[in-house]
C-alpha cells in the first residue's frame, strides 16, 4: 500500500506528467525529419484486434487514502466497431451498439450501446479500515449508455444495475469531454468531467456501516447509513500518442471528490479520504 503522502506517490504523478510533456514534444520533433506523421488506424476492416499492457495507480478501495500500483492487462476485439469484447475501455466487458445516427458533420454522432461487464469486488483484509467489515463479491454489471459526439465536443449519459454482486446498486453516470489534436492526428489531449449519482443499495453496501460490522470492527465505527444521492464529481486528463499506424501510448490522470453520504462514511471521513486519484500509463498493439 501506498499513502496518499509517500513520496512515492509524489514521483509516481511525476512521472506521469514527464511522459505527458515528453509526448507533446514529440510533436515538434517529426516534422524535423520531413514528413508528416502517420494517421491513425484503419477502421476498414471488419476486425480489429488490440493487445496491450500498462499500471493503473488507484486507492485500494473507494474512499481510501492508501494507493496500489497494479499491472494493467488490455485486450480487445472488435467488429466493425458494433460488437467489441475486452477490457481497453475499462473492467472485462461485451458491448453491443445497437444504433447510431451520423450528424451533418464527419465526427458528428449519436449512438446507443449495451453492454454485460464484472465490477471487482472489496476484500476486508485490503485495508485495516475494512477489517471487521466482512468481504463485498463483484460480479456481473448491466450497462445501457448514449454518446453525443459534435466535432470535438462530446457528453454520455449511462446507467448501470448489478446484476450478480453484493454491492446490488444502481448507478447513473454523466460525462462531458473535449478533445483536440496536438499538431497532427497522431496526439489527441482530451480533458473530462464526470458526475456519478448512487442508489441506496450501492451506497449502504459500500459506504454504509451496520450494526453487526460496527460490533466486529476494533475502530470503534459507529452505526452509518448512507442515502441514495450524488457520490462524487471527477476530471481527468487523457493524451493518446500513436508512435505508428499501430502502436499507441496512453496516459491518464484522474481526480475524483465523493460527496454526501459518501464523503461522510467513517470509512472515508475518519480513516481514508474524500479525494481520490488515479493514474494511468499504458502501450498497446492495433492490427
Amino acid at each position: 500500500m501506498i499513502k496518499e503522502n509517500d513520496p512515492i506517490v509524489r514521483r509516481c504523478f511525476a512521472s506521469y506528467v514527464l511522459v505527458c510533456v515528453y509526448l507533446i514534444a514529440s510533436l515538434h520533433v517529426a516534422p524535423a525529419f520531413g514528413q508528416e506523421p502517420e494517421s491513425k488506424p484503419s477502421k476498414s476492416d471488419d476486425w480489429t484486434f488490440t493487445l496491450g499492457a500498462g499500471v493503473a495507480y488507484s486507492s485500494d478501495y473507494e474512499g481510501s487514502n492508501d494507493y496500489d500500483i497494479k499491472p494493467l492487462p488490455l485486450v480487445e476485439v472488435s467488429w466493425r466497431d458494433v460488437v467489441k469484447i475486452g477490457s481497453l475501455s475499462g473492467p472485462p466487458s461485451v458491448s453491443f451498439k445497437f444504433l447510431e445516427v451520423q450528424g451533418p458533420k464527419p465526427k458528428d454522432r449519436l449512438k446507443f450501446t449495451a453492454s454485460l461487464g464484472y465490477v471487482g469486488g472489496r476484500d476486508q483484509d485490503d485495508n485495516d479500515a475494512l477489517l471487521g467489515l466482512g468481504d463485498i463479491d463483484g460480479g456481473a454489471t448491466a450497462k445501457l449508455a448514449v454518446d453525443y459526439q459534435a466535432q470535438d465536443f462530446g457528453m454520455a449519459l449511462s446507467i448501470g444495475h448489478d446484476l450478480a454482486s453484493d454491492r446490488e446498486g444502481t448507478t447513473l453516470n454523466t460525462s462531458v469531454r473535449y478533445g483536440f489534436d496536438l499538431g497532427s492526428a497522431r496526439t489527441r489531449l482530451t480533458l473530462g468531467a464526470s458526475s456519478t449519482w448512487a442508489d441506496g443499495n450501492y451506497m449502504e453496501n459500500i459506504f454504509g456501516i451496520t450494526s453487526t460490522q460496527a460490533g466486529r470492527s476494533n475502530l470503534g465505527y459507529r452505526v452509518y447509513e448512507a442515502e441514495a444521492g450524488i457520490k462524487d464529481v471527477g476530471a481527468s486528463l487523457s493524451l493518446r500518442h500513436f508512435l505508428t499506424r499501430n502502436v499507441g501510448i496512453t496516459t491518464r490522470l484522474g481526480y475524483t471528490q465523493l460527496l454526501g453520504d459518501a464523503a461522510d462514511s467513517p470509512i472515508v471521513s475518519g480513516q481514508g479520504d474524500a479525494g481520490q486519484f488515479s493514474g494511468l500509463f499504458a502501450i498497446s498493439y492495433r492490427w
